[in-house]
């Protein structure tokens, strides 16, 4: 857990947002595991999310104050670069639009 992450192969820099609220963590479909944690996976996928190849993970701390993010290959055990491939366009052009909307809720800042 850090206070300011990146994903794998993006030269943008997250953090939460200072003002983070916890309702927004729920609509925003965070899960609550049972040591207190938040939880967001989201299948990154072209065409149907049930062969989605990548997913977006990320886990916030239950005080609220630290968080990780990653995107993985489907079982979640293996660090995936959507980056380094123009055939990923898509995959990343949908990451870029839930990160936009994770800002927009006030959940994520990105960091300059």
């Amino acid at each position: 857990m850090a206070n300011t992450v990146n994903i794998n192969g993006d030269k943008r820099k997250f953090t939460l947002a200072p003002d983070i609220k916890l309702y927004a963590l729920i609509d925003a479909g965070f899960q609550k595991t049972p040591r207190g944690n938040f939880v967001y996976k989201h299948p990154l996928y072209n065409e149907s999310p049930y062969n989605a190849t990548t997913e977006l993970k990320m886990t916030v701390t239950s005080d609220l104050s630290r968080l990780t993010m990653v995107v993985t290959d489907p079982s979640g055990l293996q660090k995936v670069n959507i980056f380094k491939s123009k055939q990923l366009a898509p995959t990343v052009e949908l990451l870029d639009y839930i990160l936009k909307d994770l800002e927009d809720r006030k959940i994520l800042v990105e960091v300059k």
